[in-house]
Formats: C-alpha cells, sequence, structure tokens
C-alpha cells in the first residue's frame, strides 16, 4: 500500500500528470481540482481517487524516467531517450563506480545511481557550488545518496580522486579538457562517455580522445517521435523530441603495451 514519503504519478493523461510525494496531511492542488493525501495513503498503485470536481487521476508508480524529468532544475537535464543509451553503451551495473562530471541538476546522477545499487558508487563533479547544491536536494528526495559523492571541484586543474572506475560521463561544455583526466582515472579497457550539442564541440572533443589514446570512438545521434493511439488511426504526433545532444562514447587503450 502507498504511504507517507513515497512518490506516486498522479495521471489523468499524457498531458495532465503530476509527480507528487506523499504526504500526512494536506493536499496537492491542481487545475481539475483538489486531492487530499488521505485519499491516496492506504491505496495500491493502479488505484484511482478523484478531485472535488469529479477529475479522475490514476495512481501509478513513477518510471526512473519520471523521476529524471522531474528533478527540480537549474541546468538542462539528460534527457531519458539520451540515457537510456548511454547506460547500455557504458554497461553500467550494480557495484559499479563512476565518476560523473556536471552534477547540474542531478537528473544523470539520478539513473546511474539506481543502477549502481546497493554497493556500487556515482562520484559526481560540479564546478559551481549552487548547481552542486540542487543536485545534492535531487538525489536526497529520491533515497539515492547513500550511493552518491558530491565534489565541488574543477579536475580540469585538480584531477579526479578516484582512480580504476568502471565509467567516466563527461556533461560540460568543454569536455576535451578533461580527457586526460578521465583516461587517469579509468580502468584500461573500460569506456568514457560524453554529451555535447554542436559539430564543433563534437569534433574537438573526438580530437581530443584520440590525441590521448583512446579507440573505438562513436557518436551518436538519438531521435524520439512519439505517435498518437486512437481508434480513429495511428499517426505519428506533429512535433518530436530531435536534437538534443550528440553522444560520444569511447574505450581506453593500453598504451603502456604499444610503447613496449
Amino acid at each position: 500500500m502507498i504511504k507517507a514519503g513515497e512518490y506516486v504519478l498522479l495521471y489523468h493523461s499524457d498531458r495532465i500528470k503530476f509527480l507528487v510525494s506523499v504526504q500526512e496531511n494536506g493536499s496537492f492542488s491542481t487545475h481539475r481540482g483538489n486531492i487530499d493525501f488521505r485519499q491516496i495513503t492506504g491505496k495500491e498503485y493502479g488505484d484511482w481517487v478523484e478531485t472535488q470536481y469529479g477529475t479522475r487521476f490514476y495512481l501509478l508508480k513513477p518510471t526512473l524516467a519520471d523521476l529524471a524529468l522531474k528533478v527540480k532544475r537549474t541546468t538542462t537535464i539528460v534527457y531519458p531517450k539520451d540515457a537510456g543509451y548511454m547506460l547500455l553503451q557504458t554497461m553500467i551495473f550494480p557495484g559499479a563506480r563512476v565518476i560523473e562530471v556536471g552534477s547540474g541538476s542531478g537528473a544523470l546522477t539520478a539513473v546511474l545511481a539506481s543502477f549502481v545499487r546497493p554497493h556500487g558508487r556515482v562520484y559526481s563533479y560540479e564546478r559551481r557550488p549552487e548547481f552542486s547544491a540542487n543536485a545534492v536536494d535531487n538525489i536526497r528526495r529520491y533515497k539515492l545518496d547513500d550511493v552518491c559523492e558530491f565534489f565541488v571541484a574543477d579536475p580540469v586543474e585538480q584531477g579526479f580522486q578516484q582512480t580504476d572506475v568502471d565509467a567516466v560521463f563527461l556533461d560540460v561544455p568543454e569536455p576535451w579538457a578533461l580527457v586526460r583526466a578521465a583516461r587517469q582515472a579509468l580502468k584500461s579497457g573500460y569506456p568514457l562517455a560524453g554529451l555535447v550539442p554542436t559539430f564543433e564541440q563534437l569534433r574537438r572533443f573526438t580530437s581530443a580522445l584520440s590525441a590521448e589514446g583512446f579507440i573505438r570512438i562513436r557518436a551518436r545521434e538519438i531521435l524520439e517521435r512519439g505517435y498518437y493511439l486512437r481508434e480513429t488511426g495511428i499517426r505519428p504526433v506533429d512535433r518530436m523530441v530531435a536534437h538534443t545532444v550528440f553522444l560520444v562514447f569511447a574505450h581506453k587503450a593500453n598504451i603502456r603495451n604499444e610503447q613496449e
């Protein structure tokens, strides 16, 4: 049964839905009416409640994509369509130790933390303290802080405190400046992932990866298009999530062997 402190997706339609932290008392207000939290506690996911105006909301278990999209934002976030592909290309697993540069609003941090639990670790670096503080708050709100460590630091100047990590994720405007530090932190043969929005950044980033001895360098772009599912006919929606970022992947090669 749903208890106070849990998250619930109040779902009326794809356009009217709310991610809510259930409280012991009080109510949640919508433009379709109010929902008393006492209507929710004790029910099961999949049940429904109604506002005083008769609008029905189903109580759904939020997905990881729902949580990532609903973080309190101080920056742009990594969208689920990109985060999912990054997870597959870097093979994040329970127990993995990963570095993330650019905590931002904590959306990618939440995704990574959910997959490395219970014994893994996410080391999240951010240069701006206000961004880091917001990411920390979001991660605590989702109760994922037990596997996350946050650092207000500039790895370009100071490097990383960790070594032999399983993956490095770079989400900063100049990822090429972090390639050398990322190489030093990564296990040999393990993957790096980065995100850049423009062609010029893509060129500089991939050039830096090659110069630092990374191999299997590749770039991808994920486009997402939804569909209207209607009894009268199914067709694509009028708008789609097209370009967000270029995803860049590479693996650390063992240069020492080549020199020998």
